[in-house]
Parts: C-alpha cells; sequence; structure tokens
C-alpha cells in the first residue's frame, strides 16, 4: 500500500525519513540547488577573473616600462637606449633610473590595487556582491520551502494515521454488523422477526458498508498525499 514510500507510520523515525525523502526529491528544491551551483560558480569565476585583472593592471604598466626606451645620463649627456634588452642590462648598470622608471609605472595601479583596483575591478566586485545577495536570498528561500515541506508531510502522516484508526474501526463494526445480519436472515426465513426489522436492519448494513467506503476512500486520498509530497508522484 505504501508504494515506494520508505516507510508509513506516525513515528519520529519514519517521519524525519519521509521528510528528507521529500526535501531530497521536491523539484523546486533541486532547481534551487541548481540556480545557487550556478550563481557559486560564477562568483569563483568573477573572483578570479577580477584577481587576474587587478594582476595584469599592476603588471602591464611595468612590463610596458621595460619594453619602452630609457634615457640614460652619463658625464652631463642624456642618451636613449634601446628597449627590452636594453633596459634589462640597465638594472646592472643603471639600477637607480630603472627602479624608478619601474615605480612610477607601477606605483599608480599598485596603490590602486592595494584599495580594491581601479573602476573595472571595482564594478566587477560590485557584481560579486550582487551575485553573493541573490544566493544569500535562494538560499534563505529554499531554507523556508524545505521547512514548509516538512511541516506538510508531519501534518499529512498524522492525518492518514487518523484516517487508518477511523477505517479500521468502520471495517470492524461492518464486519460485526454483517455478522449479526446473516443470524437475522436466518431467523427471518425461519419465521422469527419481521419483515420492517428485517428490512431496517438490512439498511442499516448497508449504511455501514457505504461508512466504511468512504472511510477507505478518506484513507487512500491521504496516502496519494504522502506520495506526492515526499515521491513527487501520484500512484
Amino acid at each position: 500500500m505504501k508504494g515506494d514510500l520508505p516507510c508509513l507510520i506516525a513515528t519520529r523515525e519514519c517521519i524525519s525519513e519521509l521528510q528528507a525523502t521529500a526535501t531530497g526529491r521536491n523539484p523546486l528544491l533541486l532547481e534551487i540547488d541548481e540556480r545557487i551551483e550556478e550563481i557559486n560558480a560564477k562568483i569563483e569565476q568573477a573572483r578570479a577573473s577580477n584577481k587576474k585583472s587587478i594582476r595584469l593592471s599592476v603588471l602591464t604598466p611595468g612590463l610596458q616600462a621595460l619594453l619602452s626606451p630609457q634615457a640614460i645620463t652619463q658625464n652631463g649627456k642624456t642618451r636613449t637606449t634601446g628597449g627590452f634588452l636594453s633596459n634589462i642590462l640597465s638594472i646592472f648598470t643603471n639600477p637607480v633610473g630603472i627602479v624608478d622608471k619601474l615605480l612610477s609605472a607601477v606605483g599608480v595601479p599598485l596603490l590602486q590595487s592595494a584599495f580594491g583596483g581601479n573602476e573595472q575591478n571595482q564594478r566587477n566586485a560590485i557584481a560579486i556582491s550582487d551575485l553573493q545577495v541573490k544566493s544569500a536570498e535562494l538560499q534563505r528561500g529554499r531554507a523556508e520551502l524545505a521547512q514548509k515541506i516538512r511541516e506538510q508531510v508531519y501534518l499529512a502522516v498524522f492525518d492518514y494515521d487518523d484516517a487508518a484508526r477511523e477505517f479500521q474501526i468502520a471495517q470492524e463494526v461492518a464486519k460485526r454488523d454483517a455478522a449479526r445480519m446473516q443470524l437475522l436472515e436466518v431467523e427471518y426465513r425461519f419465521g422469527e422477526g419481521n419483515t420492517n426489522s428485517y428490512l431496517n436492519s438490512l439498511n442499516s448494513l448497508d449504511g455501514r458498508k457505504a461508512q466504511t467506503y468512504r472511510a477507505w476512500a478518506t484513507l487512500r486520498s491521504r496516502l496519494e498525499k504522502i506520495k506526492l509530497l515526499v515521491l513527487g508522484v501520484d500512484e
């Protein structure tokens, strides 16, 4: 009767297992989890890209300085050296000059990186912050939805338990009425009792059967509700 449900009794262990199954299989929760994973992946990607951008913004001016010609003053005369190789050699021949040139090139970008980077880096940081807010909102919404599902499962299990008891009682009463009716039928055939009394008893038995059927229908309905909540299917 319980189908693919892990259990179907109103105990703490069973309810916890049903709640875990329900939250683990709920399609909306699964979709939210996917969205959270996507956003977190974008956050990590944006962070890595932003760090790379900051490093490039600092290193690029220094590289440009090394590639550009350098003016060297010796014995009161100024001459212009070549490009990259000459600047590398200047580290040994004119270290102060090349260091000054590098510092003048990377100084401002270095300070900008210390305070969060340039405008583009700051825009990236704001975008990352927005993604973090969205992720937090989704996680909060997911927690609220999961709690609501757990509460629904809890109530549905006890509703089913009540319906099961009602059906069991109705079934037992109907069995006793059916047995009593068999005795009345035998007595009626042998001339004991009267027709009105016999028909009233027969109508009473039919009413009891109808009540039992309604109790069974209620039980089935509440069982299907649990299956919908826990398994997401209507069997």
